[in-house]
């Protein structure tokens, strides 16, 4: 797709109307008109708008990539990127696939991370050649059955015993990276400073500061709590796949 066409998909995967997002993001309804049909372009700060009014990432909609504006990757060695130093990763080739990346959820210990990237506060950054595979499934059934946008997805293995019997080592296991909110609570990726986990997360009420439980599915495995600025949550886990 296309500038405007992303534009587009992104207003109707939004149940918007051109009008409706004119509105959203402080424009006339024939400047989202001409945007759509390639006629004028937003600025990027417009685009950051248009983004987060439909829910969508704005590395997606400004280049059909994930990242550079609203994602940044950490990389071994170094404490952290300012935003100059964004990068972009993966093109997206379908509006239905779906990568799977080379980091394991590292559930209960033995735990592998990637060693080149790692995810920070505000989500994660894969190299491309970090993607071991493509994940084609039907466009309706993860846009209206597990609700999510597959530019913002990711596929990864878990291992470790933490988690069972919901997932056992070797699952298979989707992440929304949009969702990074333990309200409702609910099964998350987190970057424990390691490697990649999986854990069930939730926020405590009126906690101050604001805290939330971790807790395995495993009884074997403590549950503690942090502060919710400790808790580096990568995204909702939405689906798990197992082999027979």
């Amino acid at each position: 797709m296309d500038f405007a066409e992303r534009i587009a998909q992104a207003r109707k995967d939004a149940g918007l109307t051109q009008s409706q997002l004119a509105d959203a993001v402080g424009v006339g309804q024939s400047t989202v008109g001409m945007w759509e049909r390639g006629k004028n372009e937003p600025t990027i700060e417009m685009i950051q708008k248009i983004a987060n009014t439909t829910k969508t990432d704005a590395g997606w909609l400004a280049f059909g990539k994930i990242d550079p504006l609203s994602v940044r990757g950490v990389q071994k060695g170094v404490a952290g990127l300012k935003s100059s130093d964004r990068v972009s990763v993966l093109s997206h080739p379908a509006p239905n696939t779906v990568p799977e990346i080379d980091v394991r959820a590292g559930m209960g210990g033995g735990g592998e991370s990637m060693l080149a990237y790692k995810p920070d506060s505000n989500g994660d950054s894969w190299p491309e050649d970090a993607v071991t595979g493509l994940w084609n499934l039907p466009p309706s059934y993860l846009q209206q059955e597990l609700r999510l946008r597959p530019h913002a997805a990711r596929i990864i293995e878990v291992q470790g015993d933490s988690m069972e019997p919901l997932l056992f080592s070797g699952d298979r296991v989707m992440v929304n990276l949009l969702d990074r909110a333990p309200s409702p609570p609910g099964v998350f990726a987190v970057w424990d400073g390691i490697g990649v986990v999986v854990k069930r997360l939730e926020f405590i009420p009126n906690s101050d500061p604001p805290c939330i439980v971790i807790s395995s599915d495993n009884p074997k495995h403590r549950t503690y709590e942090r502060t919710a600025d400790e808790v580096n949550i990568i995204g909702r886990v939405v689906w798990f796949a197992r082999r027979m």
